[in-house]
């Protein structure tokens, strides 16, 4: 399953040299359109999946993060129902300066899912809704209708967790493209180049304790001694890098890998257990409060 999007389309106007010195030109009807396509074969495991883009920046290059707004509704797209029907759909509509742009941020608020299986809807998190692309000379952008184009690949970007019960989105870039009237201005496809244009995003935690998925306090009731078994191995890195663990158990040990089990001595106090996931970049944290139950067999 490999499906992508097309993302923007933005007509420029343009600047003129005068008496050694740049200025704007007033110019009319002169427009960025922006576009999604679903193109590739659909999700084996969805028969529908609907994002909702809510805004898209394209930010000049200067020191003083100065943006234009190329779309500001936010808009649900279904990408199996595009992909299906072969045609496009339109995000927004934007009229921009000519001139150098060298980032480019998408925002994704909300996303669900229809299974092919047993035709429920589910909701698909979106942990990490700003795709921030960057780089010095990202889109020169000039006079007359400038296309690009950001491919993002649906299956590395959905990541199912909680024994696959339960999904997240976070988009990830697989081929980037810049293109002036007829004529192409850039296009990059390499994965690694691709994911050095993207800002780094931090890898998204998920942890199971004895094949169980946490509560929202994060708290566990455990019995002493017994082994616990901490699972990790659903976490994952939306930039693809390789990903580090290391456990403290707040009893003097730690470990280190996705899965590790231990045991507790009995406590009248709660074990805060921190799990820290490392990308190479980033690091993140999340800690697990494990109370150890009475020896009677009640809780603290």
């Amino acid at each position: 399953m490999k499906m992508k999007i097309l993302a923007i389309l933005v007509s420029a106007g343009f600047f003129v040299l005068a008496c050694g010195c740049i200025q704007k030109e007033e110019v009319g009807a002169v427009t960025g359109l922006v576009k999604l396509q679903v193109t590739d074969k659909v999700t084996e495991e969805f028969s529908n999946v609907n994002v909702t883009f809510s805004e898209i920046r394209l930010f000049y290059q200067s020191d003083n993060e100065s943006y234009v707004t190329i779309m500001s509704e936010p808009k649900t797209v279904d990408l199996v129902s595009l992909n299906l029907s072969h045609i496009n759909e339109t995000l927004g509509v934007a009229e921009i300066e000519v001139g150098n742009y060298s980032k480019l941020w998408i925002h994704v608020t909300n996303a669900t899912g229809v299974l092919k299986d047993t035709g429920e809807t589910v909701n698909i998190d979106v942990p990490s809704g700003w795709l921030k692309i960057q780089q010095l000379h990202l889109f020169n952008i000039s006079k007359g209708n400038n296309t690009i184009t950001v491919d993002i690949d649906l299956e590395a970007s959905i990541h199912a967790y909680a024994h696959g019960t339960k999904y997240k989105f976070v988009p990830v870039i697989s081929s980037l493209e810049h293109q002036h009237e007829n004529e192409l201005q850039f296009h990059e496809n390499e994965r690694n180049k691709v994911k050095n244009m993207t800002e780094d995003r931090e890898p998204e935690i998920d942890i199971l304790v004895n094949g169980s998925e946490l509560e929202t306090n994060r708290i566990v009731y455990v019995d002493a001694n017994d082994s616990i078994e901490f699972n990790a191995s659903a976490t994952f890195d939306p930039d693809g890098d390789n990903l580090t663990f290391t456990w403290n158990f707040d009893d003097g040990t730690t470990a280190s890998g996705s899965i590790v089990t231990h045991s507790f001595t009995y406590s009248n106090q709660p074990y805060n257990v921190t799990l820290t996931v490392s990308d190479g970049k980033t690091e993140v944290e999340e800690t697990i409060k494990v109370h150890i139950n009475k020896q009677n067999g009640g809780h603290d």
